[in-house]
Parts: structure tokens; C-alpha cells; sequence
């Protein structure tokens, strides 16, 4: 059932005995409120895990199912008499939030702070080391490039310090075939541009050149072109399940 339906056996539900003339807009956001407020009851002073057990319970469950039946019952209500046609709100309201989140900014920056890393907003673009080191005050070597390579055809994620270039002769001792991929590549397998790939949130293949565990925190891409982010190295490699290996010169 999609709320226009929903909206229909309501509607159906309330006329049949003579109700509709109660229903103005107010009134209906004031009852909505209202059953908000009792479903809220539902939760006062428990815990997540008593409210999980709870609804776990087939009594418990019911109760909180019936508010939130009542809920949506007044919201479709209220989208009726404003002329809302509330399938439609949703689906635009949520490409609105595809919009205004999009995800491979929020996955990134989820995924820093779960690592107890930082995001560092720097309010213009930084697309080069040197750059990142002039703005924060850091030495190369505390600064990570994230790069795209082709291994025998798969994607490969490769993490090495600011000081260092990928060697694609230690590369291919391991891996075989390798080549650097070129921009068009780096944004098709990984969504984000140049300057801006991260060194978590990828699911590809990754290495991580020993030296980077040399320090204690790194900076690396944070999925935008203004953003860096600030994390541990040993996050980096639990995280991306990486092989830590001698892949720089």
C-alpha cells in the first residue's frame, strides 16, 4: 500500500461517518502531533535496548505499531486536504537530500570519525601534497596520496607518503601487469575525481607502503576536493583489510 492508497481508505473511513468536517489542517497536525506524543510515550525514560526488547515482545510490538499506524494515518489525512500528493513529496524531498548528502562525501566522512579519525574542512581546493603542507603546516611525509592503479585488469588502491612515488617495478613484482589509471578511470572505479580519493571507503584491492605506518597520524583525501581527513595509518590498513607492503621509491 503507498500513501496514496493509504490515503483513500482513510478518507473512505472518515466519511463514512461523517468525520471529514473535523479534519481541517490544523486540527489534523494537532492530532498528529498528539499521536507523536503518545508513540513517544512508548519510549520515555527506557533505554534503546528496552525499547529493542520491547518490540521484540508480539504485546509490545502491537502497541507501538498502533501508534505508528496512527501516525501515518493523520499525515495522509493531512496531505489529502492540502492537496499534497504525498508519494511524490517523499521521492522529491529525497533526491533533495541525495543532494544536499551526497554519499561519497558522508560515507568518507562517516567512516573517519568511526575510525576516531578527523575531517578537516579547508574551504578551498587542495589537489596537490605541496599544497596540503603549505595550509597545515605539515611535513610531506605526513601527507598520503591515494592512487588508482590497474593490476591485471582489476583496480588497485595504492597508499604511499607525500615524500614517495608508487614504484611500478616493486608493483609488478607482486601484482604482474600494473599501470597508473588514467583520470577518466579514477573517477569511474572510484566515483571521486583526482585530488580527491580517500584512503578508506573504497572497496577495491588495497596496499599501503610500509613507511606510511611510520607515523603516528596521517592526511589524506576526505572524498572532496576541500577536505582532508585526519586518521591513523593502522585504521587505513584494518579498515581497507590492505597488505602492508614495500611499494615505494
Amino acid at each position: 500500500m503507498n500513501f496514496r492508497e493509504l490515503s483513500e481508505k482513510a478518507v473512505q473511513f472518515r466519511e463514512a461517518r461523517r468525520w471529514g468536517k473535523y479534519h481541517t489542517p490544523k486540527n489534523l497536525a494537532i492530532s498528529l502531533a498528539v499521536e507523536l506524543g503518545e508513540l513517544l510515550e512508548h519510549f520515555q525514560w527506557k533505554e534503546d535496548g528496552e525499547i529493542l526488547r520491547m518490540a521484540e515482545d508480539s504485546v509490545g510490538r502491537e502497541a507501538i505499531a498502533d501508534e505508528i499506524a496512527d501516525v501515518a494515518i493523520y499525515l495522509s489525512l493531512l496531505a489529502y486536504e492540502l492537496g499534497i500528493d504525498l508519494d511524490k513529496a517523499v521521492e522529491k524531498k529525497l533526491k533533495k537530500n541525495e543532494e544536499k548528502y551526497p554519499l561519497k562525501t558522508v560515507l568518507i566522512e562517516e567512516i573517519t570519525l568511526e575510525l576516531g579519525g578527523e575531517v578537516i574542512d579547508v574551504g578551498k581546493e587542495v589537489k596537490s601534497v605541496s599544497q596540503v603542507v603549505k595550509l597545515l603546516g605539515v611535513k610531506p611525509a605526513q601527507v598520503i596520496k591515494s592512487l588508482i592503479f590497474i593490476a591485471a585488469g582489476e583496480p588497485l588502491l595504492v597508499i604511499v607518503d607525500g615524500e614517495s612515488r608508487a614504484s611500478l617495478k616493486k608493483l609488478r613484482e607482486v601484482f604482474g601487469d600494473v599501470r597508473m589509471a588514467k583520470p577518466r578511470e579514477v573517477e569511474e572505479l572510484t566515483g571521486y575525481t583526482v585530488g580527491e580519493v580517500p584512503p578508506v571507503g573504497l572497496p577495491l584491492k588495497t596496499v599501503v607502503d610500509r613507511r606510511v605506518l611510520d607515523r603516528d597520524v596521517v592526511i589524506g583525501g576526505g572524498g572532496r576536493i576541500d577536505r582532508l581527513i585526519r586518521i591513523k595509518p593502522e585504521k587505513i590498513v584494518e579498515f581497507q583489510r590492505a597488505e602492508v607492503l614495500d611499494v615505494a621509491e
